[in-house]
């Protein structure tokens, strides 16, 4: 009879354990699936720039003698280029002056890009409808402004 006790005594205690440790196991799992990667996280928690100097429109610049004709619409940016050469960029701002452009499609002989490519660039300065801005591409940086067309 004192075995049979110790006997169902050790074996409660034993599913008793086992129970916990089924119990705590599972709620490690279930919350390690449910906690946000570093991706997902940096992408829920994007800052959306509500106002950025640059608004959808047309723009355009002078590159070796040529007007350049740039055009921004809902959220990508377009350069026009003679001979039926383009580039099309996603826009994604940084800040209110600071944006990133990631190249998505292209048609531009001896251009630096590719698709893929990314340029940072910032606006430095606004002069009526003139802005002036300063931009980084593959490690090399520059200088340039465009107008706003009316």
């Amino acid at each position: 009879m004192k075995n049979t006790n110790a006997l169902t005594y050790v074996t409660l205690l034993l599913l008793i354990s086992f129970n916990f440790q089924t119990t705590f196991s599972q709620d490690l799992a279930l919350n390690n699936y449910l906690r946000p990667s570093s991706k997902s996280f940096s992408i829920h928690n994007r800052v959306i720039v509500e106002n950025p100097v640059l608004k959808d429109g047309s723009y355009t610049y002078k590159f070796r003698e040529k007007n350049i004709s740039v055009e921004i619409r809902d959220g990508f940016y377009y350069e026009y280029h003679p001979k039926k050469e383009y580039i099309k960029a996603k826009i994604e701002w940084i800040t209110e002056f600071k944006y990133k452009l990631v190249v998505v499609d292209i048609e531009k002989r001896n251009a630096p890009l590719k698709v893929g490519s990314e340029l940072i660039s910032q606006i430095i300065k606004i002069k009526e409808d003139e802005y002036f801005y300063t931009f980084r591409l593959n490690n090399k940086t520059g200088k340039g402004s465009f107008k706003k067309m009316k």
